[in-house]
């Protein structure tokens, strides 16, 4: 059907080639469709853990492999990522560089890297491991960062100890509040008398009477009958 000179002059100036055209060069690739794009990269990192890595002398981390597992594509280079690993047990701080490869379709390479450094940070498991058991053990994080520093002769953040600290305690909140409250049935309260900033308080808790479980304390300028009889209503409406 022969094109009119308006319908000629109307058509596009670039036009994306669909099909992989080998006699023209100058022609750009197919770009694969997005959503075939995102089912080969969800499906490419099931091979993640089939890639085999080595250490090169100058501490470059290679991967070894040059096609892709999934799509069978060769694999191209992809630029460098620093990253700095502390052993555990205080055996050294090394640097290394991954040289990432990538697939055009599946997208980035990412092989289990931890034979060499965590997989997810700089520091040791253990090091968090450590932190956290000393902070049960009534440490603040600066003493802490004291004990690394210390034992270890590491100068951790006091920030990065408490990113650790708070990192397992959620999971302890959630654990906790999931948790039923054992309780007989039978509460009482205690009064504790304290000194706030030269104020004199007092701290109301409720305490199961044949557990000795105590499930809630408060904070409170009064004491007596009446604000003992508040937590304990209180107590009550929660459990």
């Amino acid at each position: 059907m022969p094109v009119s000179k308006i319908e000629g002059d109307l058509a596009p100036n670039f036009i994306k080639q669909t099909t992989l055209n080998k006699f023209c060069p100058s022609i750009p690739e197919p770009e694969v469709p997005s959503v075939e794009r995102e089912l080969n990269q969800e499906k490419a990192h099931e091979f993640d853990n089939q890639y085999s890595i080595r250490l090169e002398l100058d501490g470059t981390v290679e991967i070894e492999e040059t096609h892709c597992y999934n799509c069978h594509r060769r694999l191209v280079y992809n630029g460098y990522n620093e990253r700095i690993a502390f052993l555990d047990k205080g055996l050294g701080r090394y640097e290394f560089r991954l040289h990432r490869k990538r697939c055009p379709v599946c997208g980035e390479i990412n092989p289990d890297y931890s034979a060499f450094f965590p997989k997810y940070g700089t520091y040791h498991e253990n090091y968090k491991r450590r932190a956290r058991q000393n902070y049960m053990e009534e440490l603040m994080p600066s003493q802490i960062a004291k004990v690394f520093q210390v034992d270890f002769d590491l100068k951790i953040a006091r920030s990065t100890i408490v990113y650790w600290i708070n990192e397992i305690q959620e999971e302890i909140r959630y654990l906790l509040a999931t948790t039923p409250i054992p309780s007989s049935g039978y509460w009482g309260y205690d009064e504790i008398h304290l000194r706030i900033s030269g104020e004199r308080m007092y701290a109301i808790d409720t305490i199961d009477v044949n557990t000795g479980f105590v499930p809630i304390a408060r904070i409170s300028s009064e004491m007596g009958r009446d604000a003992g009889r508040e937590v304990l209503m209180e107590g009550r409406k929660n459990l």
